[in-house]
């Protein structure tokens, strides 16, 4: 192993943790809407998923999982939502090479109406008997506090996104893919 992937590797580590240890901190942080008080759990997330490839943003939405379940003992709820989350990053970062990362996160946080509500509502569900009718009540109960935390979310995310693009803009298209003219 040459000394530059030993650097690369230990780097990506290293972001990896950085964001999925904000993500478990941000996952205790409520903000209060009158639909329910969503937790900031995922705009690390989505930071992570426009500024790296979409295997590490995976990672962090993982880690997120885990450890706010742990954090919580919700683990049959966090986990399906960290493992969401990590589907939402991984197409956030497609996403964000192709359109404007702060439409990118918005997009991003859209999605979680069907990742992280249906892993929930399939976590939920796989407990109960008739499975579809439960996981559809389930997932259309969540309806509104998946509503509250898209909004919390993409606007903190969108945000953050915003001032990266203005005060760190090579942060946002390192891993952007090169057009090269034949």
């Amino acid at each position: 192993m040459s000394a530059n992937y030993r650097s690369r590797r230990s780097f990506q580590l290293v972001y990896v943790a950085i964001f999925g240890a904000l993500s478990i901190v941000m996952g205790n942080i409520r903000v209060s809407f009158p639909l329910g008080s969503p937790n900031l759990g995922s705009t690390p997330v989505s930071i992570a998923a426009v500024t790296s490839p979409g295997v590490l943003a995976f990672a962090v939405g993982i880690i997120k999982g885990l450890g706010v379940s742990l954090w919580t003992g919700q683990f049959l709820i966090e986990f399906p939502a960290g493992v969401g989350d990590g589907i939402m990053a991984f197409l956030t970062s497609r996403l964000s090479r192709k359109i404007n990362p702060i439409y990118a996160v918005i997009a991003g946080q859209l999605t979680r109406y069907v990742f992280t509500s249906g892993m929930i509502a399939l976590s939920l569900s796989l407990t109960k008997a008739p499975i579809f009718s439960t996981f559809l009540s389930v997932w259309l109960g969540m309806v509104p506090a998946i509503t509250a935390s898209v909004v919390a979310n993409a606007a903190l995310s969108g945000l953050a996104v915003a001032a990266l693009k203005k005060f760190y803009p090579v942060l946002l298209e390192h891993h952007k893919v090169s057009k090269q003219t034949p």
